[in-house]
């Protein structure tokens, strides 16, 4: 008798163990859908919260909270004009003089990689990769004197920018490309990004661009986009008329972590 009523405990206790940890697994995939689409909707993310999940406005809240509390947004206003944004959780900035040698991979273990420590492997990999070929390509190619570049995360993403005082890599890619002027340029830049080439001017970028969930290619008033999502490329007007301009946004989370942030009922 003893022993079954010390069984009835025991799968009590376990029964308590696995409430908590669906609550607990619950709550994270609730944050995580917050992170994913509070910039989607910044003021009326507590709504979209509480219609996804089944839950009420107040419990809404208190998620959106917590995640106040915990450092990874920012909030603005009170009660029904309140705002949430995902907050700049590091940050780092650096100019660097070109010399002969200047080593992108040493400048990004030290200054980068502390930053991105606790982030998967691939993501550290892919942006130092992302780094020094653009860097290497500055020194190399733009005939750059000085080259600054900028790194900052949120809890959803990790964007890099890189700029150098070269020539303009679209100047470059006339040459490269017999095109007759940098407009001219970037649409045969992107001709060839949509049709996948691996052969001619710009490949490394192309290939590199890729493995990002956003890429730009910024000078002469003109940037390249990709877009991985849309799987798809486009040129827009832009701010950057001298030197070269290359950014890139990366997610922290993979594309299937992020699929389970869609609301189960």
């Amino acid at each position: 008798m003893a022993s079954f009523a010390a069984k009835l405990v025991d799968n009590s206790e376990r029964r308590s163990l696995n409430a908590s940890s669906v609550e607990r697994s619950r709550t994270r995939t609730i944050q995580c859908f917050i992170i994913e689409h509070v910039d989607d909707d910044p003021r009326g993310i507590a709504r979209r919260v509480a219609q996804a999940y089944g839950i009420s406005r107040q419990a809404a809240n208190r998620h959106l909270d917590s995640l106040v509390d915990a450092g990874v947004l920012d909030q603005a206003g009170q009660t029904r004009a309140r705002a949430y944004a995902l907050r700049r959780m590091a940050a780092v900035s650096r100019e660097l003089r070109v010399t002969p040698v200047l080593n992108p991979g040493r400048v990004w273990d030290d200054h980068v990689l502390p930053i991105l420590a606790g982030d998967r492997a691939m993501l550290r990999e892919t942006c130092r990769g992302f780094f020094t070929e653009v860097v290497e390509n500055a020194v190399t190619h733009a005939g750059a004197s000085w080259i600054s570049f900028e790194l900052v995360t949120t809890a959803r993403e990790v964007d890099v920018s890189i700029r150098d005082d070269g020539r303009g890599i679209l100047a470059s890619l006339v040459d490269k490309l017999k095109a007759v002027t940098p407009r001219a340029a970037a649409e045969r830049f992107v001709e060839q990004a949509h049709a996948r080439s691996t052969d001619g001017a710009g490949t490394t970028l192309i290939l590199l661009a890729r493995g990002l969930d956003m890429f730009t290619l910024a000078s002469h008033g003109l940037a390249c986009e990709f877009d991985r999502a849309a799987d798809s490329w486009a040129i827009v007007p832009s701010d950057v008329d001298a030197g070269t301009c290359v950014t890139c946004r990366l997610h922290r989370t993979t594309p299937r972590e992020r699929s389970h942030t869609r609301p189960r009922r």
